[in-house]
């Protein structure tokens, strides 16, 4: 934003018309108002109105960030680093002239935080508050919330009207009264007991009615949340009786979800299965809290419960993911259960970690080059849910390496769609179902491991656990991470900086996957992983014709169904393989009387694996002719 001579005045604002801007506005927020700023500003600068572009440059600027209310002041502030004293003297004096709730709260609260103007910050709080109620609307109701949560951080935080702010949640609260569809209420109490505030008792009966409307219309998850609510109002007012009951009836959602799951859910015993092993879970805890008598009673529960996940978990194995009909993995699922059967937990996990290796690049080559010159005259472009092309294939000749790269990624996805299906998932169910598992279980397999840096054991070991219960939301949160922290840790043990210096601010910034995982970036990853190893972490993670996870997850572009696709679940049996393989290749090296186990190419080879490739190769064969007609009949589909 280039400065003028001379500086911008109130004027100057009021000469823009800038209200008439906010009235062409469809929603009230500043997320819409800076697509019209920008475009006014480009009207300006196209009339030659200098003054009039930089007016709305400025309020473009101010309103295109999206400030979530927790973040810190010093978050705050860097996000607006670049606007300088003569910008802020120019918003400290339009700041009152705005009658806009929603934009005078971004204003002044950015005069707050970077001038640390008292009188402005007073500004935002009612002016957050006013555009709450703007925005109120139940079915959309984090707009709304988001406002009323910076409002009260802010008050408190100048002690300045925090009872205002309180008001104003009390009043939401009592209008909707335990009512509204989503979320609204539950945040709000969670806010209000995140500072102690409100009465206990009042909002105790409130949580407990809402929680019983919830259940009647099968709404586990929101159910659940304001038993726990209610359990956290009862522990503020230190009644431990009726904290405890409130947590047992919180667990018992998991149980009552499981028995509608049966019902309603594509995969019924399988998605069962992972209610009541979150019932196990919850009940696992409450059974050492509270009398002697409240143990007893969640022990008994948890018995209860234990018996039956066993009848769900062997119905389980009968539920395949959905697939597509032309396949027949009868065979491949009856090796996968077979191959972990009757074993120890240990050894079954191992068993599981070895149970295939990645597609091999030059298979994938081979496979794409016989149809290489199709993407000369129909190159592939993928979309996402939304309609938007997310990637697209270079017909360009002088390209026709990066068509195939392309092509070969994509095709890795059908292959680890597959192998999730025919191998991982029947696997998985059978360990289920003969094991008891505990994320204290997964420690042996991730401490003083060579992959999981110091200081991430147990979040290794929660995001496995998570996985193997079929948790694929947060083993997938978790893992992808600590993947890529894993991987700058296996680079500096290399001598390698997988981090950049930015020496005019003297900051240091970490590298994230889209750099790490390219040789020509970082050679030594060559040392690492092989070729085939490597490329299943490209398209798995961060290529765009591939599953791409590490990017659309951080960007929030994975929606709750692609959550329980096999895709999440390949991406954890990866993990569990980074993880099992250094264990593996130090015992196979100690059993030879190696005192010395090298770090070099620790996960370049598949200790223990050839027996098991002689097992599964013919039916490898049977399932890639299998896969290869299917995909001939896409392509004919295509042409026609």
């Amino acid at each position: 934003m280039p400065l003028i001579n001379p500086p911008l005045t109130k004027e100057d604002f009021i000469n823009s018309r800038w209200q008439d801007v906010l009235n062409s506005s469809e929603r009230k927020e500043c997320s819409a108002y800076n697509r019209v700023f920008w475009n006014k500003a480009q009207e300006a600068k196209e009339a030659g109105n200098v003054r009039e572009q930089s007016v709305f440059e400025i309020l473009a600027f101010i309103t295109g960030a999206a400030i979530k209310p927790e973040s810190t002041e010093e978050f705050f502030a860097e996000v607006f680093q670049n606007l300088t004293d003569e910008h802020l003297n120019f918003l400290t004096e339009i700041a009152p002239e705005v009658s806009d709730p929603e934009l005078q709260a971004r204003i002044a609260d950015i005069l707050w935080v970077k001038k640390r103007n008292y009188r402005m910050a007073q500004l935002a709080v009612t002016a957050y508050l006013q555009s709450a109620t703007e925005l109120e609307d139940p079915e959309k109701w984090s707009r709304c919330f988001e406002r009323i949560e910076r409002a009260l951080r802010l008050a408190r935080n100048i002690n300045y009207q925090a009872e205002l702010v309180i008001a104003h949640i009390e009043a939401v609260l009592n209008r909707y009264n335990g009512e509204d569809p989503l979320w609204l209420s539950v945040k709000l109490m969670e806010l209000l007991q995140e500072y102690k505030l409100g009465n206990p008792t009042k909002y105790a009966a409130l949580a407990e009615k809402a929680a019983i409307i919830a259940e009647s219309s099968q709404d586990w998850d929101k159910a659940r949340n304001y038993w726990e609510i209610k359990a956290e109002w009862h522990r503020i007012d230190k009644n431990a009786e009726q904290t405890h009951a409130a947590r047992m009836l919180a667990a018992e959602t998991y149980v009552k979800e499981a028995k509608d799951s049966l019902t309603k859910h594509p995969q019924p015993y399988s998605k069962a299965s992972d209610d009541l092993q979150k019932a196990l879970e919850a009940f696992e805890i409450l059974k050492s809290q509270g009398t002697e008598e409240e143990k007893a009673a969640a022990k008994a529960r948890y018995e209860e419960v234990r018996k039956l996940l066993p009848e769900y978990q062997k119905q389980s194995l009968n539920e395949l993911i959905t697939i597509s009909s032309q396949f027949n993995i009868s065979a491949e699922v009856k090796l996968a259960r077979t191959y972990v059967k009757g074993k120890k937990f240990q050894d079954a996990i191992f068993a599981l970690a070895l149970l295939g290796i990645p597609p091999k690049v030059s298979y994938l080559q081979q496979k794409v080059e016989k149809t290489a010159w199709l993407s000369q005259f129909m190159p592939i472009t993928i979309m996402n849910e939304m309609g938007k092309v997310v990637a697209r294939q270079s017909n360009n000749s002088d390209e026709a390496e990066k068509a195939i790269r392309f092509e070969m990624y994509r095709n890795a996805v059908l292959y680890h769609k597959l192998y999730a299906q025919a191998y991982i998932e029947p696997a998985r169910g059978q360990i289920n179902l003969e094991h008891t598992v505990e994320v204290k279980d997964l420690f042996p397999f991730v401490s003083n491991n060579l992959f999981v840096p110091p200081g991430r054991e147990y979040l290794f070991a929660k995001g496995l656990y998570a996985g193997l219960i079929g948790d694929f939301f947060t083993s997938t949160h978790i893992l992808i991470p600590q993947i890529e922290n894993s991987i700058r840790y296996l680079l500096r043990k290399q001598g390698a900086l997988p981090s950049k210096i930015d020496i005019d601010k003297g900051i240091e910034d970490e590298r994230d996957l889209n750099t790490t995982l390219f040789p020509h970036n970082y050679p030594q990853i060559n040392s690492i992983f092989d070729e085939d190893a490597l490329f299943d972490l490209q398209g798995l993670l961060i290529e765009r014709s591939g599953s791409n996870l590490r990017n659309r997850m951080a960007h929030g572009l994975i929606n709750d169904s692609e959550f329980n696709s096999p895709i999440m679940s390949y991406l954890w049996w990866v993990t569990l393989r980074l993880c099992c393989l250094p264990i593996l290749k130090q015992q196979q090296q100690v059993e030879e009387s190696n005192p010395w186990v090298k770090f070099d190419g620790i996960f370049k080879d598949d200790p223990l694996f050839d027996d098991f490739v002689e097992d599964m190769a013919a039916n490898r064969c049977e399932l890639d002719a299998e896969v290869a007609a299917y995909e001939a009949s896409l392509e004919e589909n295509q042409s026609a």
